[in-house]
């Protein structure tokens, strides 16, 4: 009884976390600051998967956690500025993406974490911040070819990874078009011309 009560009191201490954390009257920034938080807490966890299945070369994808204190600092560049805080999630995940490119090599397949940083550029973006979701586009966009060009040879059994990778490209886009629902796209969208000069 008493263990059931710590674990409902250190549940509930995370959900707290996690609502204060993303808390912001900015609803598109606070599904930025979801998202941001989702791929920070997993972070530490990747290289330990990928040493896992192909063993300790896999190690060279920890470069990935150069990009965690970025994810973490998204709400508090949000609340300065919404804009900014949302860029600063697309650039943490093209480059996040890239470094690990060019650590594992094209057949590790984690090129499909694009897609959930251009979907960043496409949802989380209003009308009126053309010019920011341009650049949002673009650097998911320069990321790839970057990796293109600079790519090495393949890791030893990194084709063992594009489950992984895929799966997980697909589960984070989903949760990112999840946030996005929730964050209200009609009243993002449909919004008079007065009400965006306001933006």
């Amino acid at each position: 009884m008493v263990v059931g009560k710590a674990e409902s009191l250190t549940t509930s201490g995370l959900v707290r976390f996690w609502r204060n954390f993303t808390a912001t009257d900015d609803a598109l920034q606070k599904a930025a600051n979801g998202l941001a938080l989702f791929i920070a807490s997993s972070q530490p966890l990747y290289p330990l998967g990928v040493v896992w299945i192909i063993g300790d070369p896999g190690w060279a994808c920890a470069l990935s956690w150069v990009t965690t204190p970025m994810f973490l600092a998204t709400p508090f560049v949000g609340h300065a500025s919404p804009v900014l805080g949302r860029l600063l999630v697309a650039f943490a995940g093209s480059l996040v993406t890239l470094l690990v490119t060019l650590q594992l090599g094209l057949g590790s397949w984690v090129e499909a974490y694009y897609l959930p940083a251009l979907l960043v550029g496409a949802c989380l973006f209003r009308r009126g911040e053309g010019r920011a979701r341009a650049l949002a586009l673009a650097l998911p966009l320069a990321a790839f070819v970057t990796g293109r060009l600079g790519a090495g040879a393949d890791l030893p059994e990194v084709g063992r990874l594009w489950l992984v990778h895929l799966g997980g490209a697909l589960g984070l886009s989903a949760y990112l078009l999840l946030l996005f629902w929730r964050a209200g796209r009609p009243s993002v969208t449909l919004q008079a011309p007065a009400d965006w000069a306001k933006q």
